[in-house]
């Protein structure tokens, strides 16, 4: 049976009513992030990127504990905005519309936000980019790799059985899909490694933030 007429392409609409209602959309999405209770006062804007699997959210989070920061995962916004997302055009461009928006406020405000998105290439990394820009805050590039074998693992994992927390619906396609497409790399990024000595590596970012 097809869809009556106007209701063809949900997501279109979805995403019409999410632009007509951003402002409280974005004070809903500051209660899902969970704040520190205060904010850092040394406002930055860390950018973090790569591939699915190699465990971006997880070192995110390790990050926000450290420095007192904000988490900004897309994955996880984009699952409290849609049901049964589609990742198609429209749809992103709404999620990264509030994502922007949410930051900028964060940063506004004097916190610390990690930005939780693959990020692999330059022109989706731009928008974010600018923000920092504009308010004249620090921006780092980090990108987050592990061991191939380690991050297949994860995907494989995912495919089974979700962890608590984990709203990203990469496979081990989408893995296999974004690396061959590769890795827009921004002039200056530092690497971290997550395996083993993760607590060292979050150590070094946080002190680069200090």
């Amino acid at each position: 049976m097809r869809p009556p007429r106007g209701s063809r392409d949900p997501t279109v609409a979805q995403t019409r009513a999410l632009t007509e209602h951003s402002g409280a959309l974005v004070a809903q999405l500051r209660t899902e992030i969970g704040l520190p209770a205060k904010p850092n006062g040394h406002p930055a804007l860390v950018m973090l990127m790569g591939l699915p699997g190699v465990g971006k959210t997880h070192c995110a989070r390790l990050l926000v504990a450290k420095v007192g920061g904000a988490h900004v995962a897309t994955d996880h916004l984009r699952s409290r905005l849609f049901i049964a997302p589609s990742y198609a055009a429209e749809e992103n461009r709404a999620v990264f519309t509030l994502v922007e928006t949410l930051v900028d406020e964060l940063l506004v405000e004097g916190h610390i936000v990690v930005l939780d998105a693959t990020n692999l290439i330059a022109r989706y990394r731009a928008p974010l980019e600018s923000v920092a820009s504009r308010r004249a805050v620090p921006l780092l590039h980090v990108l987050v790799v592990a061991d191939d074998a380690e991050a297949r693992a994860r995907l494989a994992t995912r495919a089974v059985a979700r962890s608590a927390g984990d709203h990203s619906d990469a496979d081990v396609g989408v893995y296999e899909k974004m690396r061959q497409r590769g890795f827009e790399a921004p002039e200056h990024f530092v690497e971290l490694r997550n395996g083993p000595d993760v607590g060292a590596e979050i150590e070094r970012i946080a002190a680069s933030l200090s």
